[in-house]
């Protein structure tokens, strides 16, 4: 996973537990050590598929605009990353070897496999398995 899924998901984890409050770009970009430029962007990113909420002003900032329960990790990963990547054999997916290959079902099960944990997983189950629901940076 790249930086911008980490970030994504450690942000989202801290609304999750603080979902009561509009949390600014600065004072995340501060408590996570990441350029408040970058966690715009992420921010952004979110917002267009609706994970996140904005309001301007003084009081204003981030907050979740889903329950925690109905943003699965896939959601997020895709609004950050794009496509998941696949797990490819060393010649790729126009392979003519492919058909024949003993490897290429292995692959295929799994990314399966994982799309499916990542579509299964949410939010809710990210705060649930950080011990004691600490909001670490």
């Amino acid at each position: 996973m790249s930086k911008r899924s980490d970030y994504g998901m450690r942000i989202l984890y801290e609304l999750a537990v603080e979902p009561d409050v509009y949390h600014s770009a600065r004072a995340l970009a501060d408590r996570h050590r990441v350029p408040e430029a970058f966690l715009r962007k992420i921010l952004q990113d979110l917002r267009q598929v609706g994970v996140v909420r904005a309001q301007k002003g003084r009081t204003g900032g981030y907050r979740l605009a889903l329950a925690p329960e109905e943003i699965t990790v896939d959601r997020v990963l895709s609004a950050l990353e794009g496509p998941m990547p696949k797990l490819a054999c060393i010649v790729g997916d126009d392979c003519d070897i492919d058909k024949g290959c003993p490897i290429a079902p292995l692959w295929r099960y799994l990314e399966r496999k994982i799309q499916e944990e990542l579509s299964r997983l949410t939010l809710a189950d990210v705060v649930a398995m950080a011990p004691q629901g600490e909001v670490e940076a």
